[in-house]
C-alpha cells in the first residue's frame, strides 16, 4: 500500500471518532438580555379557552423565579410550559429589548420556537391604572425540526388579582 494512502487512512480513523462526537454533543444552553422590558410568569392570555394553561416563565439570571403567594404551584423554573405536567428547557433565549425570542430543548423530537414582542396593557378587571405586561408573537410547534403547527399566542403576565 503507497505511504499517501496509508497516512489518509490513518488520519480518517484518528478524525472520525472525533466527528463523531462533536456531533453527539447537545448544543449549550444560551440566553441574552439586554434592557429587557419583561421577565416572570406568563400565562396564555388570547380569551379564546379559559382553560388553555400554556405558561412562560422568563428569568434574568436563569434561575427559578420566586412562587407567586396566592398560587404555590405555579411554574416558577425558566422556560416553556405547553400544559400544567410539561415543560421544556429553553435552548436559546434572547430578550433584547421588546422583542422576545426563544426556542426550546427537543423532548422526544417535539420542540418549540417562539418570535414576538413585549408590551404593556391596562386591564380593566384588573386595576386600570396599573399597566400589566404582556408578550405576543407566533409560537411554533416543531417535529424532528419541522413545523407541525404555527399560532399567533399572546402571554399576560401571571398578576395578584
Amino acid at each position: 500500500m503507497p505511504i499517501k494512502l496509508t497516512i489518509v487512512i490513518l488520519l480518517i480513523c484518528l478524525l472520525n471518532p472525533l466527528a463523531l462526537g462533536l456531533n453527539q454533543q447537545k448544543r449549550r444552553f444560551s440566553s441574552k438580555y439586554v434592557k429587557p422590558s419583561v421577565g416572570g410568569l406568563f400565562y396564555a392570555a388570547d380569551g379564546l379557552d379559559k382553560y388553555d394553561l400554556r405558561a412562560l416563565v422568563i428569568s434574568y439570571d436563569d434561575q427559578p423565579i420566586e412562587p407567586k403567594a396566592n398560587d404555590p404551584d405555579a411554574p416558577t423554573i425558566p422556560g416553556f410550559y405547553p400544559s400544567d405536567n410539561e415543560r421544556y428547557d429553553f435552548e436559546h433565549i434572547e430578550v433584547i429589548r421588546k422583542r422576545v425570542y426563544f426556542r426550546t430543548r427537543s423532548v422526544r423530537g417535539i420542540s418549540y420556537e417562539f418570535s414576538g414582542t413585549s408590551g404593556k396593557e391596562f386591564i380593566v378587571d384588573f386595576d386600570p391604572s396599573v399597566p400589566v405586561p404582556f408578550i405576543k408573537g407566533t409560537l411554533t410547534k416543531l417535529k424532528n425540526g419541522r413545523a407541525v403547527k404555527r399560532e399567533r399566542v399572546k402571554f399576560g403576565h401571571a398578576v395578584i388579582a
